[in-house]
């Protein structure tokens, strides 16, 4: 069952019971939030929106449907209100996604709900309808509502650190120490949720992979984990992420290594009674290192 929005009541309206003729199916309104105009599709000839009907009470005439006003009583109404839901124009009701969500009938549709009619009367009880009730648009995809959290959050680029620090040199032989500053924005967790017509989706995003490429030719070396911060002093290897360089960085450009961290966040989302991960989100951020030869002084 589909998570739903709440359902705002204005204290002096009163409450009305709407009969089952409210659910018959008029034009379908596609409205956007805040337009006194919709367009429509129009599968019913009495309402003239179907072609070569000579237009109906909508106009559309030869064009198949056209623009709809929307109205109450003879007068123009929002077709989409954010407190009440969309409009039908067929009793002229305003209908919402209730919340809470009641269980729903025996053998009722899986993909039907309860809508809350609003009426020139007054709020109504809430309705079960086994689709959106006409003139009612349908929430979206749920991944559609992940992606919309995704985008608004960031997922920043690793924080890498590296020891010899990148200011000074390392020497040929010697350990490297490698890892990544821990952060939400830089490494996670960090969520989002995302709402719409009474849908709610939440996403999170966390790394599951870290991997530095050294640019020295060798095989990149993963580090699920961050890697261990390097202690004061130490003087042995990484215990989980680190690396020996066996040559000089004389011959790169800058005389330097480019070594390159790479971060692959996964971001999975739950809403609307489903769940699902997104594609995997790839961050990268580079530094120049320089190695030095050994150099043994003999007398």
């Amino acid at each position: 069952m589909l998570t739903r929005r709440i359902l705002a009541v204005a204290a002096a309206f009163v409450v009305l019971a709407v009969p089952s003729a409210a659910v018959a199916a008029p034009p379908i309104g596609e409205c956007p939030p805040g337009s006194d105009s919709c367009h429509i599709i129009d599968d019913d000839e009495q309402t003239g929106g179907g072609g070569n009907t000579g237009g109906g009470n909508n106009g559309g005439g030869d064009g198949g449907g056209g623009e709809r006003t929307c109205t109450r009583g003879g007068e123009p109404i929002a077709c989409y209100d954010p407190v009440f839901g969309w409009f039908n124009q067929a009793d002229e009701c305003y209908y919402k996604l209730a919340e809470p969500q009641l269980p729903p009938p025996p053998g009722a549709s899986p993909d039907g709900g309860w809508y809350t009619p609003s009426c020139a009367g007054g709020i109504g009880e809430p309705d079960w309808f086994d689709a959106p009730p006409a003139g009612a648009e349908p929430p979206p995809d749920p991944e559609t509502l992940a992606r919309r959290a995704l985008a608004k959050i960031t997922l920043r680029e690793p924080d890498m650190q590296i020891k010899p620090d990148p200011d000074g040199a390392g020497l040929v032989g010697l350990p490297v120490w490698l890892w990544v500053e821990r952060a939400p924005e830089t490494w996670g967790p960090i969520s989002s949720v995302e709402e719409d017509r009474g849908l709610s989706v939440e996403i999170s995003a966390s790394v599951t992979n870290l991997t530095f490429d050294l640019g020295d030719g060798s095989p990149p070396v993963s580090c699920p984990g961050g890697g261990t911060p390097y202690p004061k002093g130490a003087t042995g290897p990484s215990p989980d992420c680190g690396h020996v360089f066996t040559r000089s960085s004389k011959q790169q450009p800058g005389q330097k290594f480019t070594v390159t961290a790479t971060t692959t966040w996964t971001v999975t989302w739950i809403g609307g009674g489903e769940s699902g991960t997104l594609e995997p989100q790839i961050r990268e951020a580079t530094v120049g290192v320089r190695i030095n030869e050994l150099q043994v002084v003999t007398e």
